[in-house]
């Protein structure tokens, strides 16, 4: 069995949505027979949340207050792996956003914060004018969206998700049909979407986890096993994550992927960062 975790959360500060400390995520990773073990807290950032709701704390559009915060989750995982016999990196989660001026705003933060690994997600929805943006998290907490308009929001979803792909910012990217969990492109117009995505991941040789946090809540991972059997045809590299944001989520159903794995033949996995 795949013996590295690297997406999981932590808490920090009241900020991000971990539930348990990077000691205890460590100790309990150690526990549970890892020898690797990555922190990824979100890095939420976007200049556009300064105009609109804060939705989460973890949203940032300064960039010094996403580092400072960042930095100090940092210093904290520093001093827990020094006390625990395992490979710990700081990783982060970051939504991903097209624009130039993103781009450039990233790539300071990639240079102050410095991190081991960045992995890269789609969690929003947003019109191309920026007069929408919604975290799916919370979107049962809007009016309800008109359905041409949740059309267009979803194609910017996808669009978003090969960009974030094409970027080479990532290791790899995570939970690539993030939308899907909330019954959002769950019908067959939405493929053609899908396969774009695949075709990103092969074409860039970029890797995709199995994300075992949506077995915990629908049954079957993110990307679904269609999509996971696709990806293999394609020989795209592939790892197992948890995204664990407490400590009973660590390491749930890794046996159950490697059995679906080896099953359909997966030979090419993403070995270690």
């Amino acid at each position: 069995m795949q013996k590295f975790n690297y997406h999981c959360h932590t808490s920090h500060e009241n900020v991000f949505d971990g539930q348990n400390t990077p000691d205890e995520m460590i100790s309990t990773y150690k526990e549970k027979g890892f020898t690797e073990v990555g922190i990824s807290n979100h890095c939420i950032y976007n200049r556009i949340f300064e105009k609109i709701p804060k939705e989460a704390p973890s949203y940032f559009h300064n960039i010094d207050d996403l580092v400072d915060i960042h930095k100090r989750c940092f210093d904290l995982i520093d001093e827990s792996a020094a006390k625990h016999n395992i490979k710990v990196y700081k990783g982060m989660e970051v939504d991903f956003f097209q624009s130039k001026e993103w781009r450039n705003d990233f790539e300071i933060i990639l240079k102050k914060l410095n991190p081991d690994y960045v992995i890269g997600a789609t969690h929003f929805l947003k019109s191309k004018n920026n007069d929408f943006i919604c975290n799916l998290y919370v979107l049962d907490q809007y009016p309800p969206i008109p359905e041409e308009s949740m059309k267009e929001l979803l194609q910017n979803y996808w669009k978003n998700v090969v960009e974030c792909i094409n970027s080479g910012y990532f290791k790899f990217v995570v939970h690539p049909d993030y939308c899907t969990q909330y019954g959002l492109s769950v019908t067959p117009e939405w493929d053609e979407c899908k396969y774009k995505v695949i075709e990103a991941l092969h074409r860039t040789k970029t890797a995709c986890e199995i994300n075992t946090k949506s077995i915990r809540r629908r049954g079957y991972p993110s990307p679904d096993w269609w999509i996971v059997k696709e990806l293999i045809k394609k020989e795209v590299p592939l790892l197992i994550s948890d995204d664990a944001h407490g400590i009973e989520d660590v390491g749930t159903k890794f046996a159950e992927v490697e059995e679906k794995l080896a099953e359909f033949g997966c030979k090419n996995r993403f070995v270690s960062l």
